[in-house]
């Protein structure tokens, strides 16, 4: 699979080329939009990393019969407004790992759209909150036979905000829809800032649904059994939060950007303080 590295900022449209990984820096200054587009009958990999201060608008189409998977970081210490609009057309695939592991204040609305049917969707969120977070992540269901997944891990440091909502939306007529979300959080601080709001509007009968959501304490067994081990308290706080955040890069295949990845967010993660 061939590489292509892009740096672009302001209003950009872009279409992903066939067999291919799409690497994409993207600045954000003011009022920004980016818009990408996955053609029929393709397949690749796009990674997307967002830098900057001001209010992205971002849109992805994924045509029919198309199979990608697509990567998205966060870097941006600032302030972000994100508002993403998914669209997945007939027989559509789509794997979407997105890390938020930056020091920034950001308020972040995804919805994905599986618009026809044999739509599938795959959500894997990994988030290390330094700062405050809002999220919201709805999937809508307008066709039968349609899959979505959404799972988020994420790790709530002391003295920060995090708000998610997970909203799984079937509409009527969509039989045989399948919508699940899964939600862990783990809070450093012990009177957290939290709020998790798992969420299910369905209206069909012949349906799929499920959310299971979960709010604490890092386990003290583990942490137990790690200083038995021979590690400190912080370092095997640090090691549970890694197994949290590091799954994600198994969206992308490419082994370099893989590598990347995983040193990248055990920087992050050892420069943050989790005490």
């Amino acid at each position: 699979m061939r590489e292509v590295t892009l740096n672009l900022t302001s209003h950009q449209s872009l279409t992903v080329a066939n067999d291919a990984l799409t690497s994409i820096n993207y600045m954000v200054e003011g009022d920004s939009n980016l818009t990408i587009i996955a053609p029929k009958r393709t397949k690749g990999s796009i990674f997307l990393t967002i830098n900057g201060n001001g209010n992205l608008n971002l849109r992805v189409s994924i045509e029919s019969d198309s199979n990608w998977s697509m990567l998205i970081m966060n870097q941006s210490d600032l302030q972000l407004n994100i508002n993403e609009s998914f669209s997945l057309q007939r027989y559509a695939s789509l794997q979407l790992a997105i890390g938020e592991l930056s020091l920034g204040t950001h308020v972040k609305n995804s919805v994905y759209h599986l618009l026809e049917e044999g739509a599938v969707l795959n959500v894997r969120g990994a988030s290390l909150i330094q700062s405050k977070l809002t999220a919201s992540y709805s999937a809508l269901h307008y066709k039968g036979n349609t899959s979505a997944q959404i799972d988020n891990y994420s790790i709530v440091l002391k003295g920060c905000e995090y708000t998610l909502d997970i909203i799984g939306n079937i509409h009527k007529a969509a039989k045989g829809a399948k919508t699940h979300q899964i939600s862990r959080v783990m809070n450093f601080d012990e009177k957290p800032k939290t709020s998790v709001n798992p969420k299910l509007i369905i209206d069909e009968n012949d349906v799929e649904a499920s959310h299971a959501a979960s709010v604490g304490q890092p386990d003290l067994n583990q942490v137990y059994y790690l200083q038995s081990r021979g590690l400190s308290r912080s370092e095997s706080l640090k090691l549970i939060t890694l197994g949290y955040l590091l799954p994600i890069i198994e969206v992308i295949d490419d082994e370099n950007i893989k590598e990347r990845l995983s040193l990248e967010i055990t920087k992050k993660v050892s420069e943050s303080c989790l005490m």
